[in-house]
């Protein structure tokens, strides 16, 4: 990417970001408007107004047909139509929110850990609703077929830290009574609306202290070990062999470094908010599994190339 194709892109990001957090997309859904219709709703600047609709016009996220703005259908699937398959505002709030970790990657170089002060804004709700992103939705499917098929009779599945829920609904279609275990403040979330979902339950708990009560066919721990340090990586998957049934499976859904695409960036996004988390090769996940007593280990990369599985089996 050359620099002007950055500076497009990093504009296109910002300002399509803060619009959407400012509800322009929305209150043009609900009503198409002039500039000044729009601000006078909004209580915004009009001078303002005009300079922010007409860049969304010419970024092709708004329409302007005779001095009245609309969205664009595109605008409203991916910014607006809240749940559909190519929703991805709530993304687009938390990596807006991701900005200020990673303009403190200095202060990390120098001590080695995240800037505390880096969290202010950080949304909860952001976080867990935007990893129920378009992406994650296109690969659950794969994801789940391949656990699937790789422990063939399955009939329960504890999806820890699956708080946003992409992966779960996947095995609760599926039949499989299905259990999310993550973080109060993370459950609480969705917990609502994905209690309503049959065949699953939520409960609340820490993974690295603790894993549920109760046998189950299949462990999954999906998007989680990247944030995680080697030692809790390790006991994770020894309490992960307790709760699972005799010829049960682990599955580690994550970004394998030095083989998934853009592992080493992803490393580095680590270090900028979580104290001991890093992106880990397959000789770590391969060595935790072996001295947790796994057996019959297996990688298998997916469709999308950022990500791969790893299982092994009681």
């Amino acid at each position: 990417m050359n620099i002007r194709e950055l500076q497009s892109a990093l504009e296109e990001f910002v300002f399509v970001g803060q619009a959407r957090r400012l509800g322009v997309f929305d209150a043009l859904d609900e009503k198409i408007d002039t500039a000044g219709g729009l601000s006078a709703r909004m209580k915004f600047d009009r001078r303002a107004t005009v300079a922010l609709l007409d860049a969304l016009v010419e970024m092709k996220y708004l329409k302007k047909r005779k001095e009245i703005y609309s969205i664009t259908a595109e605008t409203r699937r991916r910014l607006v139509a809240r749940g559909g398959s190519g929703y991805e505002g709530d993304f687009w709030s938390f990596l807006l929110y991701l900005v200020n970790p990673w303009r403190t990657l200095p202060y990390v170089m120098k001590h080695g850990r995240p800037d505390r002060s880096s969290y202010a804004g950080f949304s909860m709700d952001d976080f867990i609703r935007g990893m129920d992103s378009p992406w994650k939705k296109r690969i659950a499917p794969e994801v789940v077929r391949l656990c699937l098929g790789l422990r063939k009779g399955a009939a329960t599945v504890a999806d820890i830290g699956g708080a946003p829920g992409t992966i779960a609904r996947e095995f609760a279609g599926r039949g499989l009574a299905t259990l999310i275990y993550d973080l109060k403040e993370s459950n609480d979330v969705m917990r609502k609306e994905l209690s309503r979902v049959k065949n699953i339950s939520v409960m609340d708990g820490d993974a690295t202290k603790s894993f549920p009560a109760g046998t189950f066919d299949i462990v999954f721990l999906g998007n989680l070990c990247h944030g995680q340090s080697p030692a809790d990586n390790a006991k994770m998957f020894r309490m992960a062999r307790e709760c699972l049934s005799v010829g049960g499976m682990i599955a580690v859904f994550d970004n394998l470094k030095n083989e998934n695409h853009r592992s080493a960036t992803l490393a580095l996004h680590m270090i900028t908010q979580s104290p001991l988390g890093n992106v880990y090769t397959r000789v770590e996940y391969l060595g935790w599994l072996r001295d947790a007593g796994f057996r019959k280990l297996k990688v298998v990369k997916l469709s999308d190339p950022a990500w791969s599985v790893i299982v092994g089996y009681r």
